[in-house]
């Protein structure tokens, strides 16, 4: 009776898509991203896995939990990128990040940016009567360029960092309000947003309509800071735990407000990560870290609640990725979307409507990361395709700065130079139904599958670098 009641939800708000003043059937959205958090992070992925290994995590995420518990909770589900903005540009707009032309992350002063021709979340749900608003971290323009904002592309209303919080977490100097800079704040990043973000649904916001949000943390990412009694909870990387448990205090919060103000069984909240953490043992059972193009930079936690809807406590291991953010959403909030350009992703609703479907896959997963290496990876089904520049050692903890390919750090036209001629020399493959961590190549084995995906792989990094353009030629 459950999955009926969805469909027809679903069919009635289809029908009254035209007819503005029935906004209010289609339900509230919140989109809550942690910054750099592992999978291994968040007790309740920690709880899906015995794992004997020193120095685990000891961060204790219960607000989460309790969305996973009230929800759905996805064990193989990707990012955008195994870094920060070209993560936050694939969510936002369902394509891949390479073919938005945002490779790296952005530095200050860069030309790279998410383009005003791009379509995000917030602009298609605008066209069908949503009230939307963006809180907290963006790093999708560099400051001062003169590059599209929050409230250029979508957003109605806006509070935000360009990148992180600074000094740190705590009193923050650079938070934006509409564009306009607000100087030192009191209090920690996750609670200034939490509390923007509750402020606006509150008072601000259009009451006859329904709202779609961006609630983007900066924390657990550095430089950290969080209040002593959390600190002090841990026996090591205390900052780093208590940034965690410090934000999960604001996601309670804020879904507390939700059910205080009645607005719980009409509000889909989902949950996840712009990428893997860079921290020891965070992204376990994974292999890999942040930086990387392993599991565990990209692979991340995701989990969606919808009271009513959406089936309690449902913990399934169908294939995700944040590109299908965006026709899933359209999909469920009878929008159209976009026909004018590839996305990258596929709709999810059936799988929220139904999660013991036997739903395949059409489109695979990709990522380019000319930074380091493996340069490329392609999921297809449960098969993983690694294509290196150059081979590396496996290691119990990756180090970035140790890796790295090119330099400088920052995203310069030496690097537009270097990613359009790199290729991959060498390939290695897995099968993640057996092999979570990537320890057995089994290219060897089967060079069918590995020809196969090492075609798709080739096409897609070629046209997608042809459609991303050279940012120091076409600007």
């Amino acid at each position: 009776m459950k999955i009926l009641h969805v469909v027809i939800v679903l069919v009635a708000m289809s029908l009254t898509n035209c007819d503005q003043s029935n906004e209010t059937h289609k339900p509230n959205i919140i989109l809550i991203m942690a910054d750099d958090l592992g999978y291994n992070d968040v007790s309740s992925y920690r709880s899906l896995h015995t794992i004997d290994y020193e120095n685990p995590p000891t961060s204790q995420t219960p607000a989460i939990d309790k969305l996973a518990d009230e929800g759905m909770l996805f064990t193989d589900f990707y990012s955008g990128s195994p870094v920060c903005s070209p993560s936050r540009g694939a969510l936002l707009t369902g394509r891949n990040s390479n073919r938005l032309g945002i490779y790296n992350w952005i530095p200050p002063g860069s030309p790279m940016h998410l383009r005003s021709d791009e379509i995000t979340i917030g602009e298609v749900l605008k066209q069908t009567g949503y009230d939307t608003a963006h809180f907290g971290k963006w790093h999708l323009t560099s400051e001062g360029m003169g590059q599209p904002l929050p409230n250029d592309q979508g957003y109605d209303y806006s509070f935000y960092t360009y990148n992180n919080a600074s000094p740190n977490h705590r009193n923050p100097d650079n938070f934006y309000k509409n564009d306009t800079p607000l100087g030192e704040l009191e209090g920690y990043a996750a609670q200034l947003v939490v509390d923007e973000a509750i402020q606006w649904i509150e008072t601000t916001r259009e009451k006859d309509k329904p709202f779609y949000i961006n609630v983007w943390f900066n924390e657990p990412h550095t430089p950290l800071a969080a209040p002593d009694e959390l600190v002090d909870r841990h026996e090591y990387r205390g900052e780093y735990y208590g940034a965690i448990e410090n934000m999960d205090k604001e996601i309670k919060k804020l879904t507390d407000y939700l059910q205080y103000s009645g607005l719980e069984s009409e509000t889909i909240v989902i949950f996840t990560s712009d990428n893997g953490s860079q921290w020891p043992n965070s992204n376990k059972p994974l292999y890999g870290a942040k930086h990387f193009t392993y599991e565990g930079g990209i692979r991340v936690p995701f989990i969606i609640r919808w009271p009513e809807f959406v089936e309690e406590g449902i913990v399934t291991d169908i294939t995700g990725s944040f590109t299908d953010l965006l026709p899933t959403l359209t999909e469920l909030t009878g929008t159209n979307t976009p026909n004018d350009r590839i996305l990258d992703g596929e709709s999810l609703l059936q799988v929220i409507n139904d999660p013991h479907i036997d739903f395949k896959r059409h489109k695979p997963i990709f990522h380019y990361r000319y930074f380091h290496d493996p340069i490329l990876m392609l999921r297809e089904d449960n098969w993983v395709l690694l294509g290196y520049d150059e081979l590396v050692p496996r290691e119990d903890h990756l180090m970035a700065n140790e890796l790295d390919k090119i330099e400088p750090w920052r995203f310069e036209k030496n690097h537009m130079e270097y990613l359009e001629d790199l290729k991959p020399s060498y390939f290695k493959l897995y099968n993640l139904e057996n092999d979570l961590g990537q320890e057995i190549n089994l290219a060897d084995d089967y060079p069918e599958i590995v020809e196969r995906m090492k075609h798709i792989m080739l096409k897609l990094q070629s046209e997608m670098i042809m459609e991303g353009g050279n940012w120091f030629e076409d600007n």
